[in-house]
């Protein structure tokens, strides 16, 4: 595999470390463990062409999940709501969920791109990542040397987790980033950002006329700035998000579909239970229980709601 032969960080030598612990008070009185984010449904993948990049879905790509991306070899800007991002080989990225992304202007058709994507239930712990490249430093690569290693070859998720999971703590205590934090983006071209924030501020989501009176404009204004601006009407772009919140319930919590339903704003269950067959060609149960059963692989998509971005 492209990641397996980084070279090892020069501090990994053990007799320097060791020489340096030392001799402790009490040897029965050790650090105390914080909580541990352990992510879950990790899928690994590479792309070796510029035109695969925005596969399999045309336009911009929305979901609950996590994406992590290694640019291994060449250049390409990532367009991540209202930013664009030019990730440079030798840089990563964390997209995280629920935002608009997709990819153009490669250097060249040829690349070498690692993918990793996966669910996390204390989403906000990786906010700080939101728009900032990192340098893939020698540590950064062993590790995901590594979890390709393990996720090719180990027949349990129990290593690629934990691996996945020491890289994140890794990436959390970055304190350089490639790129400069972005600044505050005007509400004309934050649009869609400003709208998904109050889409799932509180727990309940609000219909157009309620985002439109906290934004200060009519909803009529609100519809057509949004369908310029982002090239997808605002109800399909909410009932897109009220959707990929629902995976992530189905996968990651124990409410029964009733409750997720209504917590995702649908009428009812069968309400749900109708616009998930319609965008992900199975049953909010089935999705479950298939999530459950094998780790790793998702439902197959028959229509795919890229169509509407």
């Amino acid at each position: 595999m492209f990641l397996t032969k980084m070279p090892a960080p020069q501090s990994s030598n053990l007799n320097q470390l060791v020489s340096r612990l030392p001799q402790p008070l009490h040897q029965l009185l050790g650090r105390p463990a914080t909580t541990l984010l352990l992510p879950d449904n990790i899928v690994c993948f590479q792309r070796t062409s510029a035109q695969d990049l925005n596969r399999p879905r045309r336009g911009r790509a929305l979901h609950h999940r996590f994406v992590l991306i290694y640019a291994l070899r060449t250049a390409v800007t990532v367009c991540v709501d209202d930013q664009t991002i030019r990730l440079r080989a030798g840089e990563g990225l964390l997209v995280l969920p629920f935002q608009f992304h997709h990819y153009t202007k490669p250097d060249r058709e040829e690349l070498s791109w690692l993918f990793v994507t996966f669910e996390l239930a204390e989403a906000d712990a990786m906010a700080a990542l939101r728009y900032r490249p990192f340098e893939m430093t020698p540590p950064l690569r062993v590790l995901a040397a590594e979890l390709v290693a393990a996720y090719e070859t180990e027949s349990t998720a129990e290593l690629p987790v934990l691996l996945l999971a020491l890289l994140l703590a890794r990436l959390r205590r970055l304190k350089s980033f490639t790129h400069p934090a972005p600044k505050t983006v005007a509400p004309a071209t934050g649009l869609m950002m400003r709208v998904n924030q109050l889409a799932q501020r509180g727990g309940v989501y609000p219909g157009i006329k309620e985002i439109a009176r906290a934004l200060g404009i009519s909803p009529s204004h609100l519809r057509a700035r949004f369908k310029a601006s982002c090239g997808v009407s605002i109800g399909r772009h909410l009932r897109r998000l009220r959707l990929e919140q629902a995976c992530g319930l189905l996968r990651l919590g124990p409410q029964r579909v009733s409750e997720i339903a209504e917590t995702c704003g649908f009428s009812s269950i069968y309400s749900l239970s109708r616009a998930f067959r319609m965008a992900y060609g199975v049953s909010p149960l089935a999705y479950r229980h298939s999530g459950r059963a094998a780790p790793g692989k998702r439902p197959r998509r028959v229509a795919s709601p890229a169509k509407e971005a």
